[in-house]
């Protein structure tokens, strides 16, 4: 069964999901540019967000939500758990990887359409990698802040954009990152990187 599916492209360029392969898939594609109403055009069943480059959907979805409330939203992106998290707290009820192949992809925007939740298996075993490892050593010496900071630092997220996601001063995320490199003896971002990596916290090369 098809479904109204508006596909909103956050790097503004060709969108890769485009009609014709959507449609090949049983999807009818609305794709646009902006979720702004046009007279005669029905509303989707499903907003898709294409973040390929990962910069963030949240305010897109915030107008999506003012402007069709009841309309589920898909995020499509890389798998960073971090940003997957902000994506549910901004109310999106799906999040999948880009590595998923088309069919794979149409079948997800039936599910969320239907009500059903859905987040990627590689990014879901991450989470649930970080709420174990973050009650054991050596990352039980950290406060629940810091541990929140060191995986969005290892996941390359700057300074600013963890104080927005996690609603604390961009001070408080520097002290943070000073406190967390004493604590686990690492000396810079990129220490922090393999570590986390080694660790089961991210993962490799996914930033």
């Amino acid at each position: 069964m098809a479904i109204r599916l508006l596909v909103i492209d956050l790097e503004s360029v060709t969108n890769r999901f485009d009609s014709a392969t959507l449609a090949a898939q049983g999807v009818l594609a609305d794709v646009a540019e902006s979720a702004a109403p046009v007279a005669g055009r029905q509303q989707p069943d499903v907003v898709w967000f294409a973040d390929r480059a990962e910069c963030g959907a949240m305010p897109r979805i915030a107008e999506i939500r003012a402007i069709a409330p009841d309309c589920p939203a898909l995020v499509v992106a890389g798998a960073c758990g971090s940003r997957a998290l902000a994506y549910l707290q901004a109310g999106v009820v799906g999040v999948a990887d880009f590595g998923s192949d088309h069919r794979r992809l149409a079948d997800i925007a039936h599910r969320v359409q239907n009500g059903s939740y859905y987040l990627d298996p590689d990014i879901a075993q991450v989470l649930a990698i970080r709420h174990v490892k973050r009650l054991l050593e050596p990352f039980s010496a950290l406060s629940s802040r810091e541990f929140d900071v060191f995986c969005m630092l290892a996941e390359g997220f700057a300074l600013q954009d963890i104080a927005e996601q996690l609603g604390i001063s961009r001070k408080t995320v520097s002290n943070c990152q000073t406190s967390l490199k004493l604590k686990l003896g690492l000396e810079d971002r990129s220490a922090m990187k393999k570590f986390a990596e080694s660790h089961g916290l991210i993962s490799a090369g996914s930033v």
